[in-house]
């Protein structure tokens, strides 16, 4: 490869990181901003749905001696209670499925083009805005002809902390996330890697969300390859 042919090709990998670059902040603006009103709206939600409500043809009882206003009172609160403790009455077990881009970096970015990425996996909720993850990955790139050999893929095993900034009385829910595993090529050749990121669950239901998220990977392989993935998905929590 001569002067010139590099030379083109670092302007192109210079032009298709500047265009990643601005995706990336198209993706994230819009994720902060909404997160920021979507919980402020739903803060203002919970509060109301969380005040008894009493109508006035029943408080209107209480003047013949029917139940007195403790009693009216109290099996308000006692509703309200019931439908907190229904609504939350969900295992601690949720399953994810996501999609998106792999995007390399560094060194790595002049061998190996931008390629799909999946991910599916396993959530244990400890507390209401903790939990860990297990994590099947396959990231894909494009061109991939010396770090590993012939091959375009790897393949992902990974353990990851996920801590929610809100619990689920909320529905959306943003999140940062990190972990560690193994990073498995086609040649069968494991290496160790970590990732971290963060990202954005919206729980249409209490069973079902939708979630978008970024996860920045470093995998060891006698050096240092640098890509990240830009995903979106479905979680079903049982």
């Amino acid at each position: 490869m001569n002067h010139r042919k590099l030379t083109q090709r670092r302007r192109k990998i210079y032009t298709r990181r500047s265009k990643i670059h601005i995706l990336l902040l198209l993706f994230c603006i819009p994720l902060i901003t909404v997160t920021g009103l979507a919980q402020t709206d739903e803060q203002t939600k919970d509060q109301a749905q969380r005040r008894p409500t009493v109508s006035l043809a029943k408080i209107a009882r209480t003047r013949e001696g029917e139940e007195s206003p403790a009693e009216v009172f109290a099996a308000a609160a006692s509703a309200t209670n019931s439908s907190s403790q229904a609504a939350s009455d969900l295992s601690n077990f949720a399953v994810f499925g996501s999609v998106g881009v792999t995007v390399p970096h560094g060194d790595f970015n002049i061998f190996a083009d931008p390629g799909v990425s999946f991910n599916a996996g396993l959530e244990y909720m400890i507390t209401s805005q903790f939990s860990v993850e297990g994590i099947l990955g396959f990231h894909q790139f494009k061109e991939f002809p010396s770090f590993f050999g012939d091959h375009t893929n790897l393949y992902q095993v990974s353990g990851n902390g996920k801590f929610y900034f809100v619990d689920q009385s909320s529905k959306v829910r943003p999140f940062v996330n990190g972990g560690v595993g193994l990073y498995v090529t086609d040649a069968a050749t494991t290496h160790f890697g970590g990732n971290v990121g963060g990202g954005v669950l919206y729980e249409a239901t209490p069973h079902f969300g939708i979630q978008g998220s970024y996860n920045f990977h470093v995998v060891h392989a006698g050096f240092n390859v640098y890509y990240s993935t830009l995903q979106g998905g479905v979680r079903f929590r049982f």
